[in-house]
């Protein structure tokens, strides 16, 4: 499931949602319930076969 983080413009809160396509319109702040939200870049992070943030098995080390 998607999660996106969000910036409130109204109330200047940071926070995070379950978002899928189409929803992004009904996104409001759960401080204020303001809907200027920006969605904010975020990094992402998964688990590979070998370990968190490794993509492929025997890749050079810092290289996926």
């Amino acid at each position: 499931m998607p999660i996106y983080e969000y910036h409130c413009e109204k109330c200047d809160a940071t926070f995070e949602q379950i978002t899928f396509r189409g929803d992004e319109e009904d996104v409001c702040c759960p401080t204020c319930g303001g809907k200027e939200v920006k969605r904010l870049m975020s990094a992402s992070r998964f688990m590979g076969a070998s370990g968190l943030g490794s993509c492929a098995t025997g890749s050079t080390s810092g290289f996926s």
